[in-house]
C-alpha cells in the first residue's frame, strides 16, 4: 500500500486484519492476513532500497514514534542516495547507449553510400557502349542537382504528417535501392539507347543517368536521412511554416548525401579505370550482387512496427486526396485491408519477377558468336578492354566486318565467302570501308629529301612548272628507302598490313590488348618475326625512348615513317597532341622522315587550330588532306600529314604500291585533290596565341574544345549502324 512520501511498502503479518494504527504523526498501516510458509519468528518488510526485519506478535505490532521517525529518516537518506545514484547511472548509459547508436548509423550510412557510388559507376559503364565517355560526363551540376532535389522532395512530403522515424523505415529504403539496381540491370541498355535516339547524345546521356540514378539515390537518400537524424535531429513540423524550413532542412542532407556519393564515384572510377577484372566485365551481373548486398542488410535490420498499419496508411490517403465518401471508402478498405501490415514484404515480392528477368537476360545470354538485331548482325567477339567494350560483328545486310570500341567503329573491311575445296567456305579480307586508313599510308609516296633537288621541287609545287628531278624513278627512290614504321594505334590492322607487304618493318603499339588480338584473329593481321608489339600507351613509349636516347642507351634504327592513329570516341588522347610529344618524336625519326597523323575536328573549331600550330612549331612542313574531295567538304578535316623536311611533296604511285586494292589505288591517285588548305584552319593571330599551344599537363583544355566534335562523330556513326545493332554487345 503507499506510504507517505509516496513509496510503496510490503507488510507481511500473521493472524486476522488488524486496524489501522495510528503512529501519532499521521501515518497509518494495514496488515494483512497472508497465511504464508513464512517462518514464525521473523517477517520482511521492503521499503525503497531498504529491507528491514521485525517480530511478529499474535495480533499488533508496537513501535515508538520516535525510533520510528529516525528509521524513516535514515531511509529517506538512503533512497536519495540510490536515486541519484541511479539516475547518474541511467546518464552515463544513456550517453554510452547515444553514442554508439551515432556511431553505428555513421558506419552503415558509409556502407551504404559506397554501394551506391558503386552501382551509379557500374551504370554509367553499361551505358558507354551506347555513348562512349564524354557524353556521359556533361552537365554534372544538373544531373547531380535533379538527383538532390527530386528525392528530396518524395522523401518530404510524408514527413508535413508523420515525424521522420514512423515515416521512412530503414529496410524500406534499402529495399527500394536494391529494386532501383535491378531495374537497371535489367533496362538500362533500353533506356539509353531511346533516349539517345530522341534526345541525342549530349541529354540523352544526361536523362538516362537520371532516370536510372534517381531510384538508387531516392533509396539511399531515405536511409541517410533517417541515420542522420539519430546524430541530428531533423526539424518537427509544428505549424505551417514550418513546412518550408522541414524541406530546406531535408534538401540539404540529401545534399550532404549526393557529396558523399559523388566523392565514392571518383575513388570508385579511380580504381575501376582501365580494369579488366570480372566487377567491369559484366557490369549488370555485378549490379545485381549489389543489390543482393542492399537486400541481405536490410533483412539483417530489426524490424519495427509502424503505429499505423501500411494499408490504413494508403487508405487515409486515398480518403484524403479523392474525398471518397463513406461506402466507397468502407469498399476500398475491404481491399486494402488484405494487404500485409508493412510494405517492406511487398517491395520484396514485387523484386520476384525482376529478378526473373535480370538473371535470364543475364545467365541466358548467348555466347559469341551469336545472330543479333532481328538477324542482321553477327557478334564474333565481345569483351571488355582497357579503352571500352571491344566487338567484332559482321553486318549480314551490308556485307562488312567491323571492329568497334564502345560507341565508335575503329575500322572494318569487305568480305564475301568463298568456297574452299573440301574445308568447305571460308571469309575472304577485302577493302577497308573508310578511305580513311589507306590516306595515312599516302606517307610511302612521300620524296626523300635532298638538298640537291630542294629547289627545283619548291619551283615546281609553288609555280606549277613541270620540273623534271635527278631521281624521278621509283624504283631508284625506293632503294634509297628505310624499312622501318612505327605504328601508334592500330585499329583493325589496315596500314600495318600494307607496311609489312611492302617489305617494312613495323614496331606496333597498341593500348588495348583485345584491339590487337581481334585484328590478329579477325582482320587477318600478320606482322614479320622482325616487327614489335608493344601493348601500352603510345605517349609512354616515345617518351622511354626518346629518354633512353637522351641519356646515350639507345642508339636503335630510327623510323622513316610514324603512323599515330588515335582517334576514338570522337575525341583524341591529348597526350599524343603536346609539343613535348612531338619533339620526342622527332628526334626518333630519321631526318627526312615521314609523320601521318589522323585527326578528325570541326574546321574552325579551337581544337583544330591548336593542334596544327601545336605541331608546326616541331615540324616544318605539315600538309592536310581529307577523305572527301575539298569542294564538297564540310566542316571535319580528317588527316593530317607533316614532314620533318624542307618540302614535302609526292612521287606517283606503283603497282607495288597498291597491291592489287581498288580503294587503295584510288586514293593514291585522288589524294592531291582532297588537299586541305592550312591558312583555312589557323589563322595568322593564332601564332601568337599562346593558349593554342598544347604543352604536357595542360591536356585538360583539348578534352574540351573536342566536345563539340565527339558529338558530331557520334551523331556520324549512329547513321552506319542500326540501333539495334548498337545495343548487340
Amino acid at each position: 500500500m503507499g506510504e507517505q512520501g509516496g513509496r510503496d511498502s510490503v507488510w507481511t503479518a500473521q493472524s486476522e486484519i488488524s486496524e489501522p494504527l495510528d503512529n501519532g504523526d499521521g501515518r497509518q498501516s494495514i496488515l494483512s492476513d497472508v497465511l504464508s510458509p513464512l517462518p514464525d519468528s521473523a517477517k520482511t518488510y521492503a521499503s525503497g532500497s531498504t529491507e528491514r526485519s521485525i517480530a511478529s506478535e499474535p495480533s499488533t505490532i508496537r513501535w515508538s514514534t520516535s525510533e520510528a521517525e529516525e528509521e524513516d529518516q535514515e531511509d529517506e537518506d538512503g533512497y536519495g542516495e540510490a536515486e541519484e545514484s541511479s539516475s547518474e547511472d541511467a546518464q552515463e548509459s544513456g550517453s554510452e547507449e547515444e553514442a554508439s547508436r551515432d556511431g553505428g548509423a555513421s558506419e552503415a550510412s558509409r556502407s551504404v553510400d559506397a554501394l551506391l557510388s558503386l552501382m551509379l559507376v557500374l551504370t554509367r559503364l553499361i551505358l558507354e557502349p551506347l555513348y562512349n565517355t564524354l557524353p556521359l560526363t556533361l552537365h554534372p551540376e544538373a544531373m547531380y542537382a535533379s538527383l538532390t532535389v527530386v528525392p528530396a522532395i518524395l522523401l518530404w512530403y510524408p514527413l508535413l504528417r508523420q515525424p521522420l522515424r514512423e515515416a521512412i523505415h530503414a529496410r524500406v529504403c534499402l529495399c527500394v535501392a536494391a529494386v532501383a539496381g535491378d531495374l537497371v540491370a535489367v533496362s538500362a541498355r533500353r533506356v539509353g539507347s531511346l533516349a539517345g535516339h530522341i534526345a541525342g547524345a549530349e541529354w540523352g546521356g544526361w536523362a538516362t543517368r537520371v532516370i536510372l540514378g534517381v531510384g538508387v539515390v531516392g533509396g539511399g537518400a531515405g536511409f541517410a536521412l533517417l541515420c542522420s537524424d539519430y546524430i541530428v535531429p531533423t526539424t518537427r513540423v509544428i505549424k505551417p511554416a514550418d513546412g518550408s524550413r522541414l524541406f530546406l532542412d531535408v534538401l540539404l542532407r540529401c545534399a550532404i548525401f549526393l557529396a558523399h556519393v559523388w566523392l565514392g564515384e571518383r575513388v570508385w572510377l579511380a580504381v575501376l579505370s582501365g580494369s579488366t577484372s570480372r566487377l567491369v566485365q559484366h557490369p549488370e551481373i555485378s549490379i545485381l550482387g549489389v543489390s543482393f548486398l542492399l537486400t541481405l542488410m536490410s533483412l539483417l535490420m530489426r524490424p519495427t512496427s509502424p503505429k499505423t498499419s501500411f494499408a490504413r496508411h494508403v487508405h487515409g490517403l486515398l480518403v484524403t486526396h479523392f474525398k471518397l465518401n463513406p461506402r466507397t471508402s468502407a469498399q476500398t478498405w475491404d481491399l486494402l485491408s488484405r494487404l500485409p501490415q508493412q510494405i517492406f514484404p511487398i517491395i520484396l515480392l514485387l523484386r520476384v519477377p525482376l529478378l526473373i528477368i535480370a538473371l535470364r537476360q543475364q545467365f541466358l545470354r548467348s555466347q559469341p558468336p551469336f545472330i543479333a538485331a532481328n538477324g542482321t548482325l553477327r557478334v564474333l567477339s565481345t569483351e571488355r578492354g582497357v579503352t571500352g567494350q571491344v566487338v567484332v560483328a559482321e553486318n549480314m545486310e551490308g556485307g562488312y566486318r567491323f571492329l568497334r570500341c564502345d560507341a565508335s567503329i575503329l575500322g572494318g573491311r569487305w568480305i564475301r565467302t568463298i568456297s574452299d575445296g573440301k574445308k568447305g567456305r571460308r571469309t575472304e579480307m577485302g577493302d577497308s570501308i573508310f578511305a580513311t586508313f589507306p590516306l595515312q599510308e599516302v606517307a610511302v609516296l612521300a620524296h626523300r629529301a635532298d638538298e640537291s633537288d630542294s629547289l627545283a621541287r619548291t619551283v615546281a609545287l609553288t609555280t606549277q612548272l613541270q620540273v623534271k628531278t635527278e631521281v624521278d624513278d621509283p624504283s631508284e627512290e625506293d632503294a634509297r628507302l628505310t624499312d622501318r614504321a612505327l605504328i601508334i594505334g592500330l585499329g583493325v590492322g589496315i596500314a600495318t598490313s600494307a607496311f609489312s607487304r611492302q617489305g617494312m618493318e613495323v614496331d606496333l603499339v597498341e593500348i588495348d590488348p583485345l584491339v590487337y588480338q581481334a585484328a590478329v584473329d579477325h582482320f587477318d593481321l600478320t606482322l614479320p618475326s622482325t616487327s614489335t608489339v608493344n601493348i601500352l600507351d603510345g605517349a609512354t613509349y616515345v617518351h622511354s625512348l626518346a629518354d633512353l636516347q637522351r641519356s646515350g642507351e639507345y642508339d636503335g634504327q630510327k623510323w622513316r615513317l610514324v603512323v599515330q592513329d588515335c582517334f576514338s570516341g570522337g575525341m583524341v588522347p591529348a597526350a599524343l597532341f603536346t609539343r613535348e610529344f612531338w619533339q620526342d618524336l622527332s628526334g626518333l625519326v630519321e631526318d627526312d622522315g615521314i609523320v601521318a597523323m589522323n585527326f578528325v575536328g570541326l574546321r574552325r573549331s579551337k581544337a583544330s587550330r591548336a593542334v596544327l600550330v601545336t605541331l608546326l612549331s616541331v615540324f616544318t612542313q605539315c600538309r592536310a588532306f581529307g577523305d572527301v574531295l575539298e569542294t564538297n567538304r564540310g566542316e571535319d578535316d580528317s588527316v593530317n600529314m607533316m614532314a620533318h623536311n624542307p618540302l614535302l611533296t609526292f612521287r606517283k604511285a606503283t603497282q607495288q604500291d597498291v597491291l592489287r586494292s581498288p580503294l587503295r589505288s584510288h586514293v593514291y591517285t585522288t589524294f592531291h585533290s582532297t588537299e586541305i588548305q592550312l591558312d583555312s584552319i589557323v589563322r595568322p593571330e593564332d601564332w601568337e596565341d599562346e593558349e593554342l599551344m598544347l604543352r604536357r599537363g595542360t591536356e585538360g583544355k583539348l578534352n574540351e574544345w573536342q566536345v563539340e566534335t565527339a558529338l558530331g562523330t557520334w551523331n556520324a556513326m549512329q547513321q552506319i549502324l542500326t540501333p539495334e545493332m548498337w545495343l548487340a554487345w
